[in-house]
């Protein structure tokens, strides 16, 4: 089975790439069958020239208003849609797809896995994740930390938001929660300046510059709590698991791709939502995605800071969950699905 998907250490789809890439390289060879990675809304494969004689596209989308749109045509176009979610498979199935199932990002245990609390010195550190966009919901995180910062001075922020699409960077332009101005600076310096004109102190948040996978783990082990309140995740939010794996334990919404991995005995779900529509620049709707509330945040931060055994249990629960979550069982679960393909077509071509 050929693998035709980006590389990279410092975003998803490369890591994914990477690890899937090596992983089926040591399985049996299936002539004829790609993998894909499906790049938009609109399912087209990221590399045309890759088509090969049977085709499996691995996607994952959070516009399900937008997806609905092309999901007839990429059923016919397609032999298999892998969805990284239940959420996205369930979206598909409704557009018309019955050749898909799930498969969740897998989780590399040589880089990810519990390590001891550090040293108590004090501070409550509370680690947020994910490129800064309002899809992921940083804003709420700077809102919640607003408020608990204030109340709690060994509070502090450590964020890993590094943002290389500015055109991404920029929908936190529609939030209500924070302000927040675009501009041509660096990402840097705007993430910055955002978290100073809404009332976080900078001398208690650390911003993380754009940091190799391999390397981020040592960022999530000098954290107690990981917050991930995002509005909608296509899979199941690779950075999260990341964190999680290493044996702490995460405020997080529990819908869309989330659904799959977060449980109340392993975080502190958020289950307070409202629904938000989201439009493209012309106006027309291209998703539903599911807001928390902030004082649900709050509330949750203060339970979590307040009782240290709930965190270090639920951390440890996450861990041993996450071992579920491996690459080479991914690689396996693909490689599965070639052969199955493979198989119905050769039998459609003796009949």
């Amino acid at each position: 089975m050929k693998v035709s998907m980006p590389s990279g250490r410092a975003h998803g789809w490369g890591i994914a790439g990477e690890y899937l890439t090596r992983e089926i390289a040591k399985l049996p060879n299936l002539e004829g069958v790609t993998l894909h990675c499906i790049s938009g809304h609109d399912f087209r494969p990221m590399n045309p020239a890759d088509w090969n004689r049977i085709n499996i596209g691995y996607c994952f989308f959070e516009n399900d208003i937008e997806a609905l749109r092309h999901t007839r045509r990429a059923a016919k176009e397609w032999d298999f849609i892998v969805a990284g979610s239940s959420w996205c498979e369930y979206q598909l199935r409704i557009g018309g797809v019955r050749n898909t199932s799930t498969i969740l990002q897998g989780i590399d245990p040589a880089n990810f896995h519990p390590a001891p609390y550090r040293q108590d010195d004090g501070r409550f550190i509370v680690f947020s994740g994910g490129k800064f966009e309002y899809r992921k919901g940083q804003d709420l995180v700077i809102a919640a930390m607003r408020v608990f910062m204030q109340r709690h001075q060994d509070a502090y922020l450590a964020a890993s938001w590094i943002n290389q699409w500015p055109f991404s960077l920029a929908t936190m332009a529609q939030s209500s929660q924070i302000s927040f101005r675009m501009s041509d600076e660096e990402c840097t310096t705007i993430l910055m300046r955002t978290l100073h004109d809404n009332g976080i102190p900078l001398e208690r948040a650390y911003l993380a510059p754009l940091i190799d996978n391999a390397l981020i783990r040592q960022i999530y082990q000098q954290t107690d709590i990981g917050i991930f309140p995002n509005r909608c995740e296509g899979g199941n939010n690779m950075v999260m698991c990341e964190y999680m794996a290493c044996g702490r334990t995460v405020i997080a919404s529990d819908a869309t791709g989330h659904a799959d991995v977060i449980t109340d005995h392993n975080a502190f779900p958020l289950s307070s939502y409202s629904p938000v529509l989201i439009k493209v620049a012309t106006g027309e709707p291209c998703a539903i995605w599911h807001e928390a509330t902030v004082e649900e945040i709050i509330e949750q931060l203060e339970l979590a800071y307040q009782n240290r055994d709930m965190r270090a249990q639920k951390g440890q629960v996450a861990a041993n969950d996450m071992k579920l979550l491996a690459w080479d069982k991914a690689a396996s679960e693909f490689h599965a699905i070639g052969v199955k393909v493979a198989a119905a077509a050769m039998s459609r071509q003796c009949a």
